[in-house]
């Protein structure tokens, strides 16, 4: 019982504790739970769809992205999965609709690794699919919004806002298939209205209280007692449920803690053996 104690207490000072043991051992007290959720925000998936399965946060986070006053959330999935026995599957994280039959695909990255745009296009082929049922006619594809929120800027061209627009090549005629495609992130700061809270998703401050319902739900989640048991609950169901990209983005960002763990003791060593050899010298 002392020994379990013990963890409990070093788990809560240092942050550092979670990479070092695994991901279960970690989640399994209550203060490091606390820890866990204290040290989230809406940049990591499982912490981003907990908080945007209420219809109230999502309607209020697409009309800031969108700009449609009127957009209205009726249904919203999260971690929804589109099975496909003869491709690749996809995870969305977030998949929702509005009252008016449009569907909305958002993605939190912080990894800058893949081709991101070729991603986007994947996913929006995997929805398609499932949108479209045998012998409909094309004209019933919902109008589609495919938005992007990564942590880097994956055009290097030194905004946070991008928008694909189709077009007709030497003219200006759009082709309008339904389909938009926005690129957001939180590395670049302008003087954009969406900045501010492209900024919350990369702070997620428990205090602040100038986005809604977002920041209610944020609050909750990371200042209530029962808000951060359900959140570690819902983190520990994904896992439990052998969500493999959660499962290998969580092992990826432990493989390469250790890495680095290993090469600081290797520098440590060296400085060591530097310092040693000088005293003898």
């Amino acid at each position: 019982m002392k020994k379990i104690k013990g963890i409990n207490r070093k788990a809560s000072k240092n942050k550092r504790y979670k990479r070092r043991i695994g991901y279960r051992e970690f989640i399994s007290s209550i203060e490091a739970r606390k820890a866990l959720v204290k040290s989230m925000n809406l940049m990591d998936d499982t912490f981003f769809a907990a908080v945007m399965e209420d219809t109230e946060v999502c309607t209020y986070v697409l009309r800031e992205i969108t700009g449609i006053d009127t957009l209205i959330v009726k249904a919203c999935k999260v971690q929804y999965h589109i099975r496909n026995l003869i491709s690749h599957s996809v995870i969305l994280d977030i998949l929702a609709e509005d009252d008016t039959g449009r569907v909305y695909n958002i993605e939190v990255q912080k990894s800058n690794e893949g081709n991101h745009a070729k991603r986007i296009r994947a996913y929006q082929a995997n929805l398609d699919s499932v949108m479209l049922e045998k012998g409909w006619d094309y004209d019933l594809l919902p109008e589609a919004y495919f938005i992007f929120i990564s942590s880097f800027d994956p055009f290097g061209l030194g905004d946070n806002y991008y928008e694909v627009e189709r077009k007709l090549k030497g003219r200006r005629n759009r082709v309008p298939n339904g389909v938009h495609e926005i690129y957001l992130n939180t590395k670049i700061t302008t003087d954009r209205d969406i900045t501010k809270l492209l900024q919350y998703f990369k702070n997620s401050d428990a205090s602040c209280e100038d986005f809604g319902p977002l920041s209610d739900k944020v609050r909750f989640y990371k200042n209530n007692e029962k808000g951060g048991v359900t959140m570690c609950e819902k983190v520990q169901r994904l896992i439990d449920e052998s969500n493999e990209e959660i499962r290998i983005k969580y092992e990826k960002a432990l493989k390469k803690e250790r890495a680095e763990h290993e090469k600081d003791k290797a520098e440590i060593a060296r400085l060591k053996a530097e310092l040693a050899a000088a005293k003898k010298s």
